[in-house]
């Protein structure tokens, strides 16, 4: 046997085949797509532009401008550039967990918040790869030509009798395949057998990725940016006609003109006056550890858990909110902030009282949060702190006038301090407030007799102005009942103290009627002369100095000052008052009234 032919034989069996290229015939489209609009996928369109190509990014528009996310200066950059945006839907939801009616908010409202902005979108990605064939129907409805998954091709670490490339036009244009997330395990040798192995058939190389990070505290859904720029040095060339392997947009693979915007499902109406509009509102549907429809929020450095617990207010289930170390911030149980399945949606002008069934260690406190017509959720505002109960005990609060820009509202009671807090029957629900009749004590908590949160009884708290330093007590020395406040001024330069219901309109501070004259009345004992401050709210919401009364003398039993208020002018919303003390001494009050003539 001829042994040099041999040689070769046995060298043959040994050497690796030369990789199969793309021709003419069988050419490779390589597409990348980037997820959720985060900040740091700019680093991708700059390596991108780099080598003169172009990428999807799939857009969440309702987290457009959050802290970590693109802006919409960001956006407009893309698009100059070149570059597709596609949607996501608003708020990045698990679409088959929701309705029919809010997966059609969720895509369609991203969309034509997306058009709105100016930008020809055609494509969609569905968040988590979670879909069915509902969403697949409604992705349609909403005007995309094509939505992309993730998987289903060969990939590095998985699927490896899995097709190298997608069709074009893909097998499905509502289920697009892609090779596995690229993520920080992900080599530039494993990038380049990705395009490699599809250029033996050609086809279509959609890339999937999120993040670009380079460390230890990456997400895992990240690529090293060193490590894309390496990848694209090596895959520019490969454009060239002996190879044919290209770098485009889904909407340059797929073509396909831009629809018109798709009015979304609407959301349910704004509830009527004193209906309750919280779905689940006593937690007793469940599937999981927080009540369907509800989320665990809050913010800071802490630990909290959420147990569901059968210690009920009604029905059989609450919720229980532990936090059991913290640095800062809250935690609290929400309705989901959502475009409308479980929010609230909220009227112009319109005031609500939220309400919750409680009890707790640690002092609690309603907090509010708006969205607005594009999905975006943000902070609205918070009520006073309310005291710890031992029983259960119902909070309520009704809430300014929702901003202009507000079309639906989500609430909690929140904890931000070492504790438990366990809640049951939450409420929502349109209530207008209206002045005390004529001849009606209109305030809230007068003999003083519920604890509030800060040493304060509820519903009241310390004000005063000048250089002095009161010293509150709450003391069982009382007119009627068991407690009574104390006031002592133990240094003064100027100034004043007094005890006033909180600075707000219909909670604790009384509406008023315009026109009408109050008699105010307080129970005290004092060892220094007194007299009664009134301020007035206009109906911008703004608090200043009305007037005052004569002063009131020195008494060392309890007696009672009693003063006729002038006229309350136009345009007044609201009114506080206190016994005011403007000398170092003590003022012990119990037994508040105001009262319209």
């Amino acid at each position: 046997m001829d042994l040099k032919k041999v040689l070769i034989a046995a060298l043959l069996v040994f050497l690796p085949a030369a990789p199969a290229q793309a021709s003419a015939s069988k050419p490779v489209q390589v597409t990348f797509t980037f997820d959720d609009g985060v900040a740091d996928q700019l680093q991708g369109k700059q390596l991108l532009e780099k080598y003169g190509m172009t990428g999807t990014f799939y857009i969440n528009s309702a987290l457009i401008g959050l802290p970590g996310y693109m802006t919409r200066t960001d956006l407009d950059a893309l698009k100059a550039a070149g570059h597709e945006i596609g949607g996501h839907t608003a708020t990045h939801q698990n679409l088959p967990t929701l309705s029919a009616a809010e997966q059609n908010r969720q895509i369609c409202l991203d969309r034509n918040t997306l058009l709105s902005w100016g930008y020809a979108v055609t494509s969609f990605a569905y968040p988590f790869v979670e879909f069915d064939a509902t969403t697949k129907s409604i992705v349609q409805s909403c005007g995309y030509n094509s939505a992309r998954v993730a998987g289903d091709l060969r990939s590095p670490f998985s699927c490896a009798d899995c097709p190298a490339a997608e069709t074009v036009p893909p097998a499905d244009r509502w289920a697009i395949r892609t090779p596995d997330d690229i993520e920080s395990n992900w080599t530039l040798a494993n990038l380049k057998s990705v395009v490699t192995r599809a250029e033996t058939g050609g086809g279509w190389v959609p890339l999937n990725l999120h993040h670009l990070c380079a460390g230890s505290g990456c997400p895992a859904e990240s690529i090293a940016p060193a490590v894309l720029d390496q990848f694209l040095a090596w895959l520019q060339p490969r454009s060239a006609p002996t190879i044919r392997t290209t770098v485009r947009t889904v909407q340059q693979v797929l073509g396909g003109a831009v629809k018109p915007a798709v009015t979304p499902t609407a959301a349910p109406a704004p509830g009527a006056p004193g209906v309750n509009t919280v779905r689940n509102p006593s937690f007793e549907t469940a599937a999981a550890a927080v009540p369907d429809c509800y989320t665990s929020a809050g913010y800071g450095t802490n630990i909290v858990s959420t147990t569901r617990v059968n210690d009920a207010h009604s029905g059989t289930w609450a919720e229980r909110v532990s936090m059991t170390s913290r640095t800062d911030g809250d935690a609290k149980l929400v309705p989901t902030f959502d475009l409308g399945q479980c929010s609230s949606q909220v009227a112009p002008g319109r005031t609500y009282q939220v309400s919750a069934w409680y009890k707790s260690t640690a002092p609690v406190f309603f907090t509010l949060y708006q969205r607005n017509a594009i999905g975006q959720w943000s902070y609205w505002t918070q009520s006073p702190r309310l005291a710890a109960a031992g029983a259960w005990t119902k909070a309520t609060w009704l809430s300014p006038v929702p901003p202009g820009t507000a079309v639906a509202a989500s609430f909690g009671l929140t904890i931000d301090s070492v504790g438990t807090l366990t809640v049951d029957d939450y409420g929502f629900a349109d209530t207008t407030a209206a002045p005390a009749p004529v001849g009606v004590n209109a305030l809230v908590n007068p003999s003083l007799e519920a604890a509030g949160a800060d040493g304060f009884p509820q519903c009241w708290t310390g004000a005063g102005y000048g250089v002095n330093t009161p010293v509150w007590t709450r003391v069982t020395d009382a007119f009627t009942g068991t407690y009574a406040e104390r006031l002592e001024l133990t240094s003064r330069t100027d100034g004043d103290a007094k005890l006033i219901p909180g600075w707000d309109s219909g909670n604790c501070a009384p509406l008023v009627l315009t026109g009408h004259t109050y008699t105010l009345s307080v129970a005290y004992k004092s060892s220094a002369p007194t007299f009664l401050t009134l301020y007035r709210q206009d109906a911008a919401g703004t608090w200043s100095w009305w007037t005052q009364s004569p002063p009131f003398a020195t008494s060392a039993a309890y007696t009672t000052a009693t003063w006729a208020s002038p006229a309350v002018p136009a345009g007044t919303k609201a009114v506080t008052f206190g016994l005011t003390l403007d000398s170092v001494g003590q003022l012990t009050t119990d037994n508040y009234a105001m009262v319209a003539n």
